[in-house]
């Protein structure tokens, strides 16, 4: 039987070898096919799934719809499936993982036996070795010192402390790529959360928070409307002269982090190719005011100009009324708004500086900012942190009042009409018609003053924006009075001196106050505004021994703050200038304050710096010359400059 079924069945042959190849390997004493398995695809077409066919997964069509000649779903079919993504995600990670690792024993083969076993007990002693990682990747871009092994730098623990405190401090956290390269995480982080802190409370309010920080951590330049590397390396570089941690590191590592960061954003401002952006008029607006902070702010007027003319460019008023309607553009009406009230504060701040009128008109859009509550109808609120959480003694951030910055854009619309009618009425200064316009504005801001919520009342809830915002109230104040006699009589037993004296004593008081409470470890430059309107005030009474202890306290002051702005010492050598000029001496007690300032007499020759002086008599006729413009303000450089030129101390 066996017999006849062997007859039976035919003989079968090899399996054809393809050209080249090999039949069949031995492995593990199996004969293994030398036949390729079918590929597989992670999804079938529509047509070979309802038939139950094979699919070969070709793009655009399959080799079975191909046969038949039927339409196939393939080019258009999305086979992304849930399982496939987090495959793909996962090996991303891996390679990502594979790479740092790869790099990290790059960097152990490249260091000495010392610094290597250094960098070893960190990673034993690290929960997440790419961590440690990164620390010394930054702080070799941070350190390359040429005139030291980049590898001893990187490894400088107190750096790497310096940079953990920070980021572990900061109240908002970012990372420092793609934006810049200048610092890492840490510093970048606490830098930010300054500028927001501080700045954007009252005197820098012109940048969106929510919309800058969600760009930001996109960590995609390209894509980004609201946040750019130029606007980062600026926004850094405002914020490093009132920084404790950035002046620790750069007292480390040799480095001025502040020049770093204002270099890089130059060099960023050129590739912008002069490109109108609300992220350029912001960082624009920032490189002038780091001038200022430099005391070199006649050289940064060209930001400041071209901030202003770019903002006019964008029209913001007309591409906002363009979407006022529209439900879905609620964050750029903010963004635009923000934009144009916030700078207008900033420059009527600004402006005044110089004596003249803000460059940018009031806007005719609403404000972005929240209203007071007690204008809303709704009670008195408590005052809250950073985030508008309710402040505890934990918090982060000193306490903010809900409303101040919308009660700001009232006092600035009023400085803004008492310069103008400055400017109106030079000609009448002292008149019946001038005294009337004055008591009037007078009268119309001390109202205001009265009709404030007592959590907007520096002297029931002292924040540093009620402080700020009491400051801009005095300023506006001493604006309305300085063109005037200061023998003038404004009201019953009130002279124009006699009430700027009372306004000087307020804002010296307030900064002695809030130094007092706050310190002078991270704040804004407007701190400084207050001391500086009143010493001008002063410098030209210091005859009547009354000013003397003012005086003095805002000598003080101002000298406390040099220590961060190199404009402060440049001010100080004004004043002592300016008492030269007027021949009245500074008082015995305030002279300590005007020694070692810096520069000796024969070195101004050219100051930078161009803060206005007020018009008095004896100054103005020293600056008179007849190469002088008809009209043109003096500033104090050019005080500087003439009391360098003379020969007379």
């Amino acid at each position: 039987m066996d017999r006849r079924m062997d007859r039976r069945l035919p003989h079968l042959m090899p399996a054809p070898v393809p050209p080249g190849g090999v039949g069949s390997r031995v492995e593990d004493g199996r004969i293994l096919s030398s036949r390729q398995k079918r590929r597989q695809v992670a999804s079938a077409c529509e047509n070979c799934r309802k038939r139950k066919e094979k699919c070969d997964d070709k793009r655009p069509t399959c080799g079975a719809c191909a046969r038949r000649g039927v339409i196939c779903n393939n080019e258009t079919k999305d086979d992304d499936s849930a399982a496939t993504t987090a495959l793909r995600a996962r090996n991303a990670t891996l390679k990502q993982e594979n790479e740092q690792f790869r790099e990290l024993f790059s960097l152990l083969h490249r260091l000495s036996a010392r610094e290597g076993q250094e960098l070893l007990s960190r990673l034993r002693a690290a929960e997440e070795p790419m961590q440690v990682l990164r620390v010394v990747q930054e702080a070799t871009l941070l350190l390359s010192n040429p005139s030291s092994p980049p590898t001893s730098a990187v490894l400088d623990s107190r750096l790497e402390r310096i940079d953990l405190l920070a980021l572990r401090e900061s109240s908002i956290r970012v990372d420092a790529r793609p934006w810049t390269t200048v610092a890492g995480d840490g510093l970048v982080s606490e830098l930010i959360s300054s500028f927001f802190t501080w700045d954007d409370a009252f005197f820098l309010p012109i940048i969106d928070r929510d919309a800058f920080l969600n760009d930001m951590r996109s960590g995609n330049p390209a894509a980004a409307k609201f946040c750019s590397p130029f606007l980062v390396n600026a926004m850094c570089a405002s914020r490093c002269y009132t920084s404790r941690r950035t002046k620790s590191f750069c007292s480390v590592s040799k480095r001025d982090l502040s020049l770093d960061f204002l270099n890089e954003a130059k060099k960023l401002l050129d590739l912008e190719n002069g490109r109108a952006s609300i992220c350029a008029v912001q960082g624009l607006t920032l490189l002038f005011s780091v001038s200022a902070y430099r005391g070199t702010d006649r050289a940064g007027m060209l930001y400041r100009f071209a901030a202003y003319e770019m903002f006019n460019r964008l029209n913001v008023e007309a591409t906002y009324n363009e979407i006022r309607d529209d439900p879905t553009k609620t964050l750029n009406r903010n963004i635009l708004s923000k934009l144009a009230w916030g700078l207008f504060c900033f420059e009527s701040i600004v402006a005044y500086v110089y004596l003249q009128i803000s460059m940018i008109p009031p806007p005719n859009i609403p404000r972005p900012f929240e209203r007071p509550p007690e204008l809303t109808g709704g009670g008195a609120m408590q005052n809250v942190d950073i985030f508008g959480n309710p402040h505890t003694k934990h918090s982060k951030s000193p306490p903010y009042v809900t409303g101040a910055l919308y009660l700001a854009c009232d006092v600035t619309l009023m400085l803004y009409s008492s310069m103008e009618w400055n400017i109106k009425s030079e000609s009448m200064y002292g008149t019946a018609e001038d005294l009337e316009v004055r008591r009037r504005k007078l009268r119309e801001l001390r109202l205001w003053t009265e009709r404030l919520p007592p959590n907007m009342r520096d002297d029931i809830n002292f924040t540093p924006q009620t402080c700020h915002l009491s400051s801009y109230v005095n300023e506006v104040l001493i604006s309305i009075l300085r063109p005037l006699n200061p023998l003038t009589e404004i009201e019953p037993g009130w002279t124009a001196k006699a009430l700027c004296l009372h306004y000087c004593k307020i804002e010296i008081d307030n900064m002695e106050r809030f130094v007092e409470i706050y310190t002078l470890r991270d704040y804004a430059c407007i701190n400084i505004c207050g001391a500086y309107n009143s010493i001008l005030i002063l410098v030209f009474h210091m005859n009547d021994p009354a000013v003397h202890e003012m005086f003095t306290k805002a000598s003080r002051l101002i000298l406390q703050t040099g220590a961060d702005f190199p404009m402060s010492r440049f001010i100080l050598q004004g004043i002592k200038a300016m008492s030269w000029s007027l021949k009245i001496s500074i008082p015995p007690p305030a002279r300590q304050y005007y020694f070692n300032l810096g520069k000796e007499k024969s070195e101004f020759r050219d100051i930078p710096i161009s803060f206005a002086l007020p018009e008095q008599n004896n100054v103005r006729k020293l600056l008179t010359d007849s190469s002088r413009p008809k009209g043109r303000v003096e500033d104090m450089g050019t005080l500087l400059s003439k009391w360098s030129a003379m020969s007379i101390e």
